[in-house]
């Protein structure tokens, strides 16, 4: 058997949709020693619900199923992300299906019974992987470089994983890097606590929902009880099911606020009311 680099596949969540048990069987008990995630669906209708709910980075898909047929789930997920990668597994005899494959785009084929080592290569193909390690490497490098040069506290989720974290943010939160932050917040659940969030909510569910105004939020330092509190912004990417989350400091954010106060208190010539009123703001944004 041909040697198969586990490590192109180590990070991908696969959506497997097939309605033969022993076909699943057997492809599952291959795949799950590859990828990160596998989740198995037994029609087209499965495959939707679970394609919105995890968003997988492949589709592999019979075409003939009950419910609903492989190729009228691949329009439905075609219409939610042009472009998504989707191979079709199929018989000789779904020659009639293939027609209409060919008009939604769908080039990537494998031919029943499945070969292993066929269907990683084609997997590889339809996300270029391994191609440009080098690229991504050098584009990671990037990424931490712009994150790192920000003041600003900056980390981006691939779904619902961190992937990259800035220096200052790491510091604050007493981590020397991403893999320590990971670690303690267990996808982001642990250490960070959101006003207003219902019971058993995601804090990120929240701020997706909500992304149109900032939110403040407490996070703990690791080791200690002390928390400091930010106002976050959310950004999400959908192309690449990647967010950037900003966060700035509640008390960086009054020193602003007085600052402008000041400076409109300084550059005017206010009368002795409108003097008082600047002064009574900034005592009131110093007591919040």
């Amino acid at each position: 058997m041909k040697k198969v680099d586990k490590s192109l596949f180590e990070n991908l969540t696969v959506l497997y949709v097939e309605d033969d048990d022993m076909t699943v069987e057997e492809i599952s008990f291959f795949l799950k020693k590859y990828v990160k995630k596998l989740l198995i669906a037994k029609n087209g209708q499965e495959g939707i619900d679970l394609f919105k709910a995890h968003k997988p980075n492949i589709v592999i898909s019979d075409i003939q199923m009950p419910i609903k047929n492989g190729l009228d789930m691949c329009e439905e997920i075609l219409k939610i992300e042009e472009d998504f990668p989707i191979v079709l597994t199929s018989a000789y005899s779904d020659g009639d299906y293939l027609i209409k494959a060919i008009e939604l785009g769908i080039e990537k084929y494998l031919l029943k019974p499945i070969n292993m080592i066929e269907m990683l290569a084609v997997i590889q193909k339809s996300l270029n992987l391994g191609k440009q390690n080098k690229l991504c490497d050098d584009f990671d490098d990037y990424v931490q470089f712009l994150l790192d040069s920000n003041p600003s506290f900056m980390f981006i989720l691939h779904g619902e994983e961190i992937e990259y974290a800035n220096k200052n943010f790491l510091k604050q939160l007493g981590h020397e890097n991403i893999n320590s932050l990971k670690e303690a917040s267990k996808l982001c659940k642990d250490i960070f606590t959101l006003e207003n969030l219902e019971e058993d909510e995601n804090w990120i569910d929240y701020i997706v929902k909500n992304s149109d105004k900032s939110h403040l939020i407490s996070v703990k330092k690791t080791g200690h009880n002390l928390k400091s509190e930010f106002f976050v912004t959310h950004k999400y990417f959908k192309s690449t099911n990647k967010s950037v989350l900003i966060f700035i400091d509640t008390q960086e954010q009054k020193l602003k606020k007085i600052e402008n106060i000041t400076n409109q208190i300084l550059n005017k010539n206010l009368e002795k009311k409108d003097y008082i009123n600047g002064l009574e703001k900034i005592n009131k944004i110093c007591a919040l």
